[in-house]
């Protein structure tokens, strides 16, 4: 039954007018199982109460005109039109439970099938330690055997290596240097480093018994050399006849000279 919103507003009660927009498509899907029951419930009974009042309308018209249908079935159309609009509504509300009843169970066998396939991996982990623990045990029982038939030799040879010191020479390099070494020997290069620092330096002595100051020239011979062989080669080089302002102001000078001596 299409029934615009304006007619419904017309044909409903304030009440009526909560399960009509609860029944539109986005308002339903936000509705749970246990609220479609309860709007459905409350739809039905509003369905029931507009159908009576239909049929008392019918009856009260047979007796007024005497026929069957009555002539003023007209003045019962609107009862009928809301009527059919409540059906509608719930047949809207019971689609929305069943779908959402079929949701549930799905989820609810998915969530069954996870539980079952989660179940059989941790069984079939267990399975195969079960079943190697008495492998392990049978390896640890020779392990045994095998380290008390061998306990005898070794005893022996421990000893033998006891008496000529070689196990404590190879511990003690294995060893190094211990922590409480290393800060020692940290502490002691900071003292030598603080004690040279403290010491004056030759050029803040004031009573001229420091130590020297080494003599400034050249770190070798060979850097000496080529030094010299430098300074003769650019001695060799034709002299410059003053800087760039200078030769300008004598090209200047004689360009003015010769001006003069021509008047």
């Amino acid at each position: 039954m299409a029934i615009t919103r304006a007619k419904a507003t017309g044909l409903l009660n304030k009440t009526e007018m909560g399960l009509y927009d609860d029944s539109r498509a986005n308002a339903l899907r936000r509705l749970g199982e246990a609220e479609l029951d309860r709007r459905i419930e409350r739809t039905r009974k509003a369905r029931d109460r507009a159908r009576d009042l239909v049929q008392r309308q019918k009856l009260a018209a047979r007796g007024h005109t005497g026929g069957k249908r009555g002539q003023g079935a007209a003045d019962n159309q609107r009862s009928k039109d809301k009527a059919e609009l409540l059906a509608d509504i719930l047949k809207r509300f019971e689609a929305q439970l069943k779908q959402a009843r079929k949701a549930g169970a799905a989820s609810a066998r998915a969530g069954k099938t996870t539980a079952k396939r989660a179940a059989g991996k941790k069984a079939a982990a267990k399975t195969p330690a079960k079943r190697a623990a008495p492998k392990q045990a049978a390896k640890k029982a020779t392990a045994k055997k095998a380290a008390g038939k061998t306990t005898k030799k070794g005893t022996a040879k421990a000893a033998k290596k006891a008496t000529t010191g070689k196990p404590a020479k190879k511990a003690a390099r294995r060893r190094g240097i211990t922590p409480q070494k290393a800060l020692a020997n940290t502490r002691a290069l900071l003292e030598a480093k603080h004690e040279q620092a403290r010491q004056p330096k030759p050029w803040q002595s004031t009573d001229g018994r420091g130590e020297p100051a080494p003599e400034t020239g050249f770190q070798s011979s060979d850097a000496a050399r080529r030094a010299e062989d430098l300074h003769a080669g650019e001695s060799r080089l034709p002299a410059i006849q003053g800087s760039i302002s200078t030769r300008d102001r004598l090209n200047q000078g004689k360009r003015d000279h010769r001006g003069s001596s021509e008047d």
